[in-house]
């Protein structure tokens, strides 16, 4: 018999930041525009939640994470926090309501049919290297809705010529 498997929830994630002083700014704009809120500050910590997840920024007592800047060069940056949003221009307003904050994205809004057709993604880079995406994808499992036919009338009987 398998073992029994539960549905699990991520409900928050720690990551390493070296100043959250300085991390402030960036989360503070970028994680503010997609719907979450610094509910508490202190100077080891920077806690953000959109009611559902929660995100810890910690300064270490001693740093395990020393993270580099993405090159380019990479087909996936290997851990990176990414954001859905629900279409592909919402991805456009937000690179534009960021830039108007001076919070650029290291890799603008780009289709990336290599992922998925219609994936659409923008990328931006904290001060301690951790990448943040906001990327949008076309609904999995919905099929477009056909046009309707034309109805075309039935084919009458031949009459048959009586002669």
């Amino acid at each position: 018999m398998p073992p029994t498997s539960v549905r699990a929830e991520l409900r928050h994630v720690v990551l390493e930041v070296s100043d959250p002083a300085r991390s402030k700014r960036f989360h503070d704009r970028v994680l503010g525009r997609l719907g979450f809120r610094r509910f508490v500050e202190d100077p080891g910590y920077l806690g953000y939640t959109n009611g559902t997840t929660t995100l810890w920024l910690i300064r270490p007592t001693s740093a395990r994470i020393h993270r580099k800047p993405p090159t380019g060069e990479e087909e996936v940056i290997g851990d990176h926090l990414a954001f859905e949003v629900p279409s592909a221009e919402e991805v456009g307003r937000v690179q534009e309501d960021l830039a108007r904050q001076e919070i650029y994205p290291i890799f603008r809004m780009a289709e990336h049919p290599e992922f998925r057709a219609g994936y659409v993604s923008a990328t931006w880079v904290d001060p301690d290297q951790i990448v943040v995406e906001v990327y949008s994808v076309p609904a999995r499992g919905k099929k477009r809705p056909k046009a309707p036919r034309p109805k075309r009338p039935s084919p009458k009987p031949a009459r048959r010529r009586r002669t």
